[in-house]
């Protein structure tokens, strides 16, 4: 029935997941106090854990370099475990997207600029053909 293997069960959402409790602790200050401190457990002895069970899935994937994930499933996590959970590489790894993507529109911007420069160049040199030709005619060259 878990999920991985480890030595704690925690129950998110009536899905079992078995991981290393120490992996959790080296990541998560959230689960270092958890462990430190008296938990609700289910029926079964597991540790009662808020939160979406797909997501958590995602971060046990994420954390123990499991399976590669996915720039959606990167996001989804960014958006819930990061804070949820208080795992820094994970808001690290937020803030680096963020910053990506602001880099990514100002460079966006940027061309967008330069094609406007390039289209605006494009319609003088085109104005100044016309002019070319049309002295050209009126001078007969």
């Amino acid at each position: 029935m878990p999920r991985k293997v480890g030595n704690i069960l925690l129950n998110v959402e009536g899905r079992y997941f078995q991981v290393d409790r120490h992996l959790l602790a080296s990541q998560s200050i959230y689960f270092r106090v958890l462990f430190r401190s008296k938990s609700k457990r289910d029926k079964h002895g597991a540790i009662l854990i808020p939160g979406n069970a797909d997501r958590f899935g995602l971060i046990i994937d994420y954390l123990t370099g499991e399976y590669q994930l996915t720039n959606g499933q990167l996001e989804s996590i960014i958006a819930d475990g990061a804070t949820l959970y208080h795992i820094p590489s994970l808001v690290y790894l937020s803030q680096f997207k963020t910053k990506y993507e602001a880099r990514d529109k100002q460079r966006v911007q940027e061309v967008q600029r330069t094609m406007q420069k390039m289209d605006k160049l494009n319609r003088e040199i085109t104005n100044l053909e016309e002019y070319i030709n049309h002295m050209r005619r009126e001078q007969n060259y």
